[in-house]
């Protein structure tokens, strides 16, 4: 009886320790943001674990998840009040605070991952909740971003909202200039959200459910196969704890090669080199375009860094390839080495499954790689008397062309002047952005695999086949018509908020507005200047276009009206009706 009360305690306290985090976060001269306070506050909670798991009749996940927070911050106060025992200063006492807001915030994510756990049971529609989880982060991080720590000063909710938004979303669009309008703790911020909706926070919880899994259902199994975009639910909590430590150390990496790279560090207008390398290696991989830099990668200090922006181009074509294609492709390449290994060293051969490389990996592969090389070419030969005419060398020419190339479909990031973009190159840029990235990826737009699919089927009908055949396999027709329902969806939604934009700021050019709206829902976030002087109105509907970009309009469109079931299955069919098409 007495466990029962104390886990209704902990349910309650742990709202309230998220409200003091934000206290103590957002407003400086909070009086009790002290160490003693932290430290007391993990105390009591360790306290209260510990009385807990006396409970016998505890269900196991919930067991589970009160020996992993136990240990979390058992050993944050045992190490805390070690170095406060034993060395005394000032630095000492500013990482002990480190260390405890830290290991709290885990505690409420793990709290966060158990209570996903409830709601996967209660609600019987996996697109609604993956849209809430995006919907919820956006006015958490907006809340956040208003905080008075946060700004060097005070900003509208629609700003904060529409900062927010692009941060979770991955897109890049920004109202406020990050490096000067945000403080050290509001790009902190600004980088979190960029993780959080780079993987999806649905992600993160099923990486801490991992280590519930003793008590994972079935059912739940399925939720999470839908939010990794996998089609079995065999080892699905195992994918996303690959894709998570995957993704940090792809983003560690990606941070010291960045470092490195910059060959006068005092050329960086950034808090810290090391701070600015983490923050674009995480912006990069997760194709979110964000940038410390006041003129973002067009600045003077990194515009003619080469070597830089190829790390960044690397980068977010990785984010952008998609996870299960990564996954497919490296365990090609593992059974490749393997093979010559064996054939080498031990006179044998190694024969490993055939058809290791999907054929989803082919056509994503395939298509990203021609779209990587016909945007190069073409922004070299477009742009070469126009903005590339500032990099006076044959390879730099080159590479500013390849990065532009890669950026443009939703990374958001540029190098070139997008003032002085021909006609025809924003026209390029356009379509890049509306086909977007990968599926299962971090970014956005129409998707590669939709479009080669697309494309595809309108050769083959062309041909004169009623069927979509590629490499000896036949592709199902409901895929077919999920493809273009993608694309007519898109092209609506895109339309509608033309219309809107142009109504509710008519002063502003159609194509400068076009690029807006086609870069925000394919969550991309470059622009031609235009979106600090937009209306709230505008901010409005580039603010859902994010989000539609990021979620998805036919998810969207599930989440809405399917009814609540996982799946649904019409076991009658009508006679066949002849309607003229051509």
């Amino acid at each position: 009886m007495i466990q029962i009360r104390l886990q209704n305690f902990l349910d309650i306290l742990t709202p309230i320790i998220f409200i003091y985090i934000i206290f103590s976060l957002g407003w400086k001269p909070f009086r009790f943001l002290n160490i003693e306070t932290f430290l007391g506050i993990i105390l009591i909670i360790c306290l209260l674990h510990f009385f807990i798991l006396f409970n016998k009749n505890l269900e196991k996940g919930y067991r589970s998840m009160i020996i992993l927070s136990f240990l979390i911050l058992f050993i944050s106060f045992i190490f805390s009040f070690v170095k406060i025992l034993f060395f005394d200063n000032r630095n000492i006492t500013s990482d002990v605070k480190i260390y405890t807001l830290v290991s709290l915030i885990i505690y409420i994510l793990i709290r966060i991952t158990y209570f996903m756990r409830i709601v996967y049971v209660k609600i019987h529609n996996p697109a609604f909740i993956f849209i809430i989880s995006f919907v919820f982060l956006s006015f958490l991080g907006s809340i956040l971003l208003m905080l008075p720590a946060s700004t060097v000063n005070k900003i509208s909710f629609i700003d904060a909202l529409f900062t927010s938004t692009s941060a979770v979303c991955v897109t890049g669009l920004g109202v406020l200039d990050t490096s000067k309008d945000f403080t050290y703790l509001g790009k902190i911020f600004i980088l979190t959200l960029i993780e959080l909706g780079g993987l999806g926070i649905l992600t993160i919880t099923s990486f801490f459910s991992y280590f519930f899994r003793n008590g994972f259902s079935f059912k739940e199994a399925i939720f999470v196969s839908n939010f990794l975009n996998t089609k079995t639910t065999n080892n699905v909590l195992s994918l996303a704890v690959k894709v998570v430590l995957f993704t940090l150390s792809i983003e560690v990496i990606g941070a010291l090669l960045i470092y490195f790279s910059i060959k006068d560090k005092n050329t960086i207008e950034s808090d810290s080199i090391l701070f600015f390398s983490i923050f674009h290696s995480i912006s990069a991989f997760c194709n979110s375009g964000f940038s410390t830099l006041s003129q973002g990668l067009y600045s003077p200090s990194v515009r003619f860094n080469y070597l830089f922006q190829l790390i960044i181009s690397f980068l977010l074509i990785l984010g952008g390839i998609g996870f299960n294609i990564l996954f497919n492709f490296f365990t090609y390449i593992w059974f490749t080495i393997k093979k010559y290994f064996f054939k080498i060293f031990q006179y044998e051969d190694f024969r490993y499954p055939a058809h290791v490389v999907t054929l989803n990996t082919k056509i994503v592969i395939t298509t990203t790689f021609c779209l990587l090389i016909f945007g190069t070419v073409f922004y070299y030969i477009s742009e070469y008397h126009s903005s590339l005419s500032e990099h006076s060398s044959f390879y730099g020419k080159w590479i500013v062309s390849f990065f532009s190339s890669a950026t443009s479909r939703t990374a958001g990031f540029h190098v070139l002047n997008m003032n002085t973009l021909t006609p025809i190159t924003i026209f390029l840029t356009i379509f890049l952005m509306w086909i977007g990235a990968s599926p299962a990826s971090t970014g956005g737009g129409i998707k590669t695999s939709t479009f080669a699919l697309a494309l595809m089927n309108i050769i083959s009908l062309s041909r004169g086949k009623n069927r979509l055949e590629i490499q000896r396999k036949e592709i199902p027709s409901e895929l077919i018509q999920l493809s273009f329902s993608i694309i007519m969806l898109s092209i609506i939604v895109i339309y509608i908020s033309i219309l809107i934009i142009i109504y509710l700021d008519p002063k502003e050019n159609i194509l400068s507005i076009s690029f807006e709206v086609f870069s925000a829902f394919s969550t991309t976030g470059l622009s031609l200047g235009i979106t600090s002087s937009l209306s709230s109105g505008s901010k409005l509907v580039l603010i859902l276009l994010m989000l539609l970009g990021r979620i998805g309009v036919l998810n969207v469109m599930i989440g809405l009206l399917r009814k609540n079931r996982i799946s649904s299955h019409h076991y009658y069919r009508y006679t066949k009706g002849n309607i003229l098409i051509n």
